[in-house]
């Protein structure tokens, strides 16, 4: 075990999630009677000299701030009402729909009108870009609801208004001009091009999730109700790894000297 983690540099989760199915075999055999204890129960670890220890990235490399969001809104609007043809004209709306539902891409790609249950969006599919398929269930195997903002609920009607204007074939996708699920390299192509033009280094669809989660947390939404819309198993997950500041300096000096007055 010693060596596992010194030759891949493990972190303890790492670690502990490669180890699991060998305990859990190992238990299974205690119960079957075939051996009387598990001997991976005798195996100390130091962690603290042999796990690799993770440092939390920067805020501004994991989420847009209040400034870019907007600046980018403002892109995604103008580049939707522009003459300009997109490959995907639609996919403006889509990152902007992203933002305001913190839905992994794979799930945003085939997301379908049938899926609004009134003030929510149910999320029960994926895309898997890999092998090109529609699986019916998401990346946690569980469907959940996402409550629809009204600015979410406004892109929605803009994509269903623009694509019956037109005329446009969508088999029930929300933001399809084709029938087809709203490519992948669509997305990312956009986000590379907004973050040029507002001058912010390059953050994936990604951080537009972190970015969700993170505002909710500022808005004080209960964790529990986070980690169910984003579709994670414990908050610690949520707060671990989707939690960042988005204030600037002056914001969290004045939120510091608040708090402490």
């Amino acid at each position: 075990a010693h060596k596992l983690i010194q030759q891949y540099g493990m972190t303890k989760k790492q670690y502990y999630n490669c180890t699991i199915i060998m305990r859990q075999t190992l238990n299974y055999a205690v119960d079957l009677g075939v051996i009387t204890e598990n001997p991976f129960s005798k195996i100390k670890i130091d962690g603290r000299r042999l796990f690799r220890q993770i440092k939390k990235k920067s805020n501004e490399t994991q989420v847009y701030s209040k400034a870019e969001l907007h600046a980018l809104s403002k892109l995604a609007w103008e580049d939707f009402h522009s003459n300009k043809k997109l490959r995907y004209q639609l996919s403006p709306l889509a990152i902007l729909f992203q933002f305001q539902t913190g839905i992994r891409l794979g799930e945003l790609c085939v997301v379908c009108f049938s899926d609004i249950q009134g003030d929510y969006i149910k999320i029960e599919r994926m895309y898997r870009y890999e092998t090109g398929e529609v699986v019916n269930h998401t990346k946690g195997f569980e469907d959940r609801l996402v409550l629809l903002t009204e600015t979410a609920k406004e892109i929605i009607q803009t994509a269903r208004d623009y694509q019956i204007q037109h005329g446009y074939q969508t088999n029930g996708y929300i933001f399809s001009c084709t029938g087809k699920p709203l490519s992948e390299a669509s997305i990312a192509g956009l986000y590379d091009k907004y973050c040029n033009e507002i001058g912010t280094i390059h953050k994936s669809s990604h951080k537009s999730r972190k970015t969700y989660i993170s505002s909710l947390i500022d808005g004080q939404v209960n964790i529990n109700t986070i980690r169910e819309m984003v579709g994670h198993a414990d908050e610690r997950t949520t707060y671990n790894s989707y939690c960042f500041d988005r204030h600037t300096e002056s914001e969290k000096r004045l939120q510091i000297e608040s708090a402490l007055s």
